[in-house]
């Protein structure tokens, strides 16, 4: 949790992690081998992101 305090880990993770959902989507919502029309990987990547920094935020007050 230390490396997640720092916002660059969280962009990195939050891109990876947006890229990673994309994907899956892509892949089990039919055939994987259809072209990509949308792309939302930014989106989820924003998501992501903000769900890891309320995240951070609670466990750096102490708060459950």
């Amino acid at each position: 949790m230390k490396y997640l305090k720092k916002t660059w880990v969280r962009v990195v993770v939050s891109l990876f992690a947006g890229g990673v959902v994309s994907e899956l989507i892509h892949i089990s919502t039919g055939d994987p081998n259809r072209p990509m029309t949308s792309n939302f990987t930014i989106l989820y990547a924003f998501i992501i992101y903000s769900i890891l920094t309320r995240t951070v935020k609670k466990t750096s007050n102490g708060v459950k």
